[in-house]
């Protein structure tokens, strides 16, 4: 099935449909509930919430523009929301962090080790700290419509996202430093 067949299958609630959507997706867009959560419990909520909102809502697709970037938005908008409903427990981190690493003795394991470890920082960051970093740098949002989406002022949004820089760097030196006296 191409995506189209499998697209048209699930606006007709077919289950085979379904399951390859969700076989196609998961794993990326689960990658993008966990940079947004503060611990995997809720990204996992996030993100079943958030299929089953694709679901209900595909029969409204138009094929308009890429599909996995409309997927996309109902998994950040539903992060969002989450993260506005649980502001006190809730700490957002990014999606598909994908750091390239320059070694010819690169394998799965250093991959696999650097993207865990960076999604730990973010998962780390303060709530909203995380949820700025996230739309700006990981989504490329502008400070402008990052501001009109949680409603703050573009300073503040700054301000939040420059910390969580600071955060992050600082997190991730203390890695390389443990690692380097090892």
């Amino acid at each position: 099935m191409d995506l189209e067949e499998i697209i048209e299958g699930c606006k007709k609630d077919k289950p085979k449909a379904q399951k390859a959507l969700y076989d196609m997706f998961s794993e990326k867009l689960f990658g993008l509930s966990l940079r947004y959560c503060k611990n995997r419990a809720d990204a996992q909520d996030v993100f079943q919430e958030a299929f089953v909102k694709v679901f209900k809502n595909i029969k409204n697709y138009e094929s308009f523009g890429s599909f996995e970037a409309w997927m996309k938005r109902i998994f950040v908008n539903h992060a969002i929301n989450f993260y506005r409903y649980n502001k006190a427990n809730l700490h957002i981190s990014t999606s598909d962090v994908d750091i390239p690493y320059e070694d010819e003795d690169n394998d799965e394991y250093i991959d696999n080790y650097i993207n865990t470890e960076i999604l730990k920082a973010i998962q780390k960051l303060p709530n909203q700290q995380r949820v700025v970093f996230n739309l700006i740098e990981v989504e490329g949002q502008t400070y402008e419509e990052t501001a009109k989406m949680l409603d703050v002022k573009e300073g503040t949004l700054r301000s939040q996202n420059s910390k969580a820089k600071n955060h992050l760097r600082e997190y991730l030196m203390n890695i390389e430093n443990i690692e380097n006296y090892k």
